[in-house]
């Protein structure tokens, strides 16, 4: 077991099933001490209090769409939403309540600056 999986503490769900976008998250939250939870479908708020992620992110615009019941409980406890998204629906991802958006074609460097923006702590880039 490596250093970074003993330390792990911090949930991210990843709603979709993208087997490759899952792969590439796994691969790029290796580096913090958070853990990626594929999730097949948007999970029920029951779900979300349980798990209590740190970020919740959306493969789809309407996956985002489709999880409106759940932005007074994410917005109420500080859980940010992102969401999968081109450049040109980023403003509409906005508009159904995401507070970041990974760009398609997503590289190392988008990812890193929006999750810094999101959880500074885990992603601080001064030393990068």
């Amino acid at each position: 077991m490596s250093q970074s999986s003993k330390l792990v503490s911090e949930i991210v769900i990843l709603v979709g099933n993208d087997e490759r976008m899952v792969y590439l998250l796994t691969r790029y939250f290796e580096a913090s001490n958070y853990q990626l939870v594929p999730w097949l479908a948007t999970p029920s708020l029951t779900e979300i209090t349980r798990i209590h992620p740190v970020v919740i992110i959306f493969s789809t615009i309407e996956q985002l769409e489709n999880a409106q019941y759940l932005f007074n409980y994410t917005s109420a406890n500080d859980i940010p939403v992102v969401v999968f998204t081109s450049l040109a629906d980023e403003a509409q991802a906005r508009e159904l309540g995401a507070d970041a958006c990974l760009l398609h074609p997503l590289t190392y460097d988008n990812f890193k600056t929006v999750m810094a923006g999101i959880c500074p702590m885990a992603f601080d880039l001064s030393g990068l």
